[in-house]
């Protein structure tokens, strides 16, 4: 009856809970329309898509790299059996090609002997060079090195001086004017003779389709030197590689030979795969782009010249030259020797 007596003498106690249901907000401003925005576009980066276009048309033709596969069966069929050519990292564009020198130079001399004529010259040297004159239109220069050896004998001539050699358009004659008549002298004059000879019929077979680098590289008889067995009371032969080797002091046919070392330096594909589209704008930089990616028969990004055994001015690496004598022809650039015999296998 209290709690009866209480609710009655106090309406407003259940009232006010039950005031906020039926509350209603002051009306306001409506809620503003949400509207989906681009976002602002990010800058097209067109210098870094013009050097792309530009690395891709900087590459050579796949045509070059056929017509440098037929050069290499064409030289095979003429000189494969007096002399073995190899490619070089695995590139048609750069070959070793290495001879017996007894097949061109009677023993201890540098002047061509009688030597069993080839299909474009009178030996294979030159018909080296002249298997390579259909190259011509796809390449700006060919890089000859030549590095000549010997035995230990004494040459026939001692006093070997090779004039007409040097007096022919190499840069400076390999040696001073003074004659020793001594085995190793007349033997380091041997070698370079044989290299610069060869080098000049390579050049002369190729008859002017293309620019010759030079260089002529006599090793001495440090092909020989190198197998030799130094607890040996005698310098000797290192194991017969032919029958025609003698294994007797200071004699051995295999240490008498010439390596000769072709880069063939293509022209790149710029100059015949520009872009059909001229302008600036991002959108005519990755058509161009899109353009050179597209045509494989015009450009072969993932093809490339090998790189140069000849080095800008003041960066040539040579070895010392005691009894080698490595020379150029004139207007070729310094020669990285330690390249050229890497390149060798020497």
């Amino acid at each position: 009856m209290r709690l009866l007596a209480l609710l009655v003498a106090s309406p407003i106690a259940i009232a006010q809970p039950c005031a906020g249901l039926g509350y209603q907000g002051e009306a306001g401003a409506t809620t503003p329309a949400i509207v989906a925005e681009a976002p602002a576009p990010e800058p097209v980066d067109t210098a870094r898509l013009v050097e792309l276009e530009q690395r891709c048309r900087a590459t050579i033709p796949a045509t070059t790299f056929q017509q440098a596969a037929e050069a290499l069966s064409r030289v095979r069929a003429a000189i494969g059996r007096l002399c073995t050519i190899a490619l070089v990292g695995d590139t048609p564009l750069q070959w070793r090609v290495s001879c017996g020198s007894d097949d061109f130079f009677a023993s201890g001399r540098h002047e061509f002997g009688e030597t069993t004529a080839c299909e474009g010259g009178a030996n294979a040297f030159e018909c080296l060079g002249h298997g390579l004159r259909a190259m011509g239109p796809f390449l700006e220069h060919v890089d000859v090195a030549v590095v000549g050896h010997v035995d230990l004998q004494l040459p026939r001539d001692p006093s070997l001086r090779c004039d007409d050699l040097t007096e022919g358009g190499w840069a400076t004659p390999p040696w001073s004017g003074r004659v020793r008549r001594d085995r190793s002298e007349a033997n380091d004059r041997l070698a370079w003779c044989r290299a610069a000879r060869a080098a000049d019929a390579v050049a002369r077979g190729l008859g002017g389709a293309a620019p010759p680098r030079l260089a002529a590289i006599g090793a001495s008889s440090q092909w020989l030197r190198a197998r030799l067995d130094p607890s040996a009371e005698e310098a000797r032969c290192p194991p017969p590689t032919s029958d025609e080797d003698e294994p007797s002091e200071g004699r051995c046919q295999s240490a008498r030979r010439v390596d000769v070392l072709i880069r063939l330096a293509a022209t790149p594909s710029e100059a015949r795969s520009r872009c059909a589209r001229v302008g600036a704008t991002p959108a005519d930089v990755l058509y161009c782009l899109e353009e050179c990616v597209s045509r494989p028969e015009a450009t072969q990004s993932a093809l490339a010249n090998p790189s140069p055994f000849f080095r800008p001015t003041g960066t040539a690496r040579t070895r010392p030259t005691g009894g080698w004598y490595v020379t150029r022809s004139a207007g070729a650039p310094p020669v990285d020797l330690e390249a050229v015999l890497t390149r060798l296998g020497l």
